[in-house]
């Protein structure tokens, strides 16, 4: 999809932002472990985030970049994680500070307007949230704001979903189970702003300089199998819908995403493939 309009991603934009803590608890338990928490880690060494830095974690969800973050920063170091989900930030706030770790402050906020102060950062970083916000330009400006002068700025967003082949065959289980329409919906969340150039010319746009954009590819593993990446659903944008099927076709969606996967799991029961994702780094101009 391209990334010249804002609306992509809204439909889940919405979900998140009136999930109730039940599913978004189902989005930490099937998601972070396996996904979350490695590629923040990626994202913050790509950031090289050292002590005593003020981070800002923009969409921080359950807190997972937030928390590893404040690891690295320790005392003398602080992070506002904001969101749009109560939910998300009750169960990000319910995990407590972190040991030796820098204070987290959570607060309520859409990507844009975003309540933070201006010039107050060095980091900012949103791990797989551009996508999903209305005003993505907006948002990207807003992170500009928030940096001093020189702050560096990490995003992460999903590349296309044929290069995250997981997600790729819950995305043809949906198709067979509730049409075409629900599975173009479904991929046109975390993997519809698949735009290298137009992710970079966007970051540029909004006051950035030494804007670099990879592709990195990396493995991963789910070792609750089709169950896992089932649950998964009920974070998602189509999770309404999908409570609202009938018990019968409930379970052919159930049936169909353990067919979908089937090549992907190994002798173990476990889902062993790959994600792929841009990685984007700026600097404040």
């Amino acid at each position: 999809m391209s990334a010249g309009s804002d609306d992509e991603g809204r439909e889940w934009s919405a979900a998140f932002a009136t999930a109730s803590t039940d599913g978004m608890e189902v989005y930490e338990e099937a998601l972070v472990g396996p996904m979350f928490t490695p590629w923040g880690e990626y994202l913050l060494d790509a950031l090289t985030v050292v002590p005593g830095e003020r981070l800002l974690d923009v969409a921080t969800g359950p807190g997972t970049v937030a928390r590893l973050a404040s690891a690295r920063l320790g005392p003398a170091g602080h992070v506002l994680a904001t969101d749009l989900s109560p939910a998300m930030l009750a169960i990000a706030e319910a995990k407590g500070s972190v040991a030796e770790g820098s204070p987290i402050e959570y607060r309520l906020s859409p990507a844009a307007p975003l309540a933070a102060p201006g010039a107050s950062f060095d980091v900012a970083c949103c791990q797989q949230g551009l996508q999903f916000f209305p005003d993505r330009r907006g948002a990207l400006a807003e992170m500009r704001r928030a940096l001093r002068p020189g702050g560096r700025m990490g995003l992460a967003v999903w590349s296309g979903i044929e290069t995250c082949p997981p997600f790729a065959a819950l995305r043809d289980a949906i198709g067979e189970v509730m049409g075409l329409e629900a599975a173009e919906r479904y991929a046109g969340g975390p993997w519809g702003l698949h735009a290298p150039q137009a992710l970079a010319d966007m970051v540029s746009a909004a006051g950035f300089g030494e804007v670099f954009v990879d592709e990195v590819a990396r493995p991963v593993r789910f070792e609750g199998a089709a169950p896992q990446l089932d649950r998964s659903m009920a974070a998602s944008g189509l999770a309404a819908e999908i409570r609202a099927l009938s018990s019968e076709l409930r379970a052919a969606l159930a049936s169909a995403v353990a067919d979908r996967v089937r090549d992907l799991t190994d002798g173990s029961g476990t889902i062993t493939s790959y994600l792929t994702s841009q990685i984007v780094l700026a600097v404040a101009r």
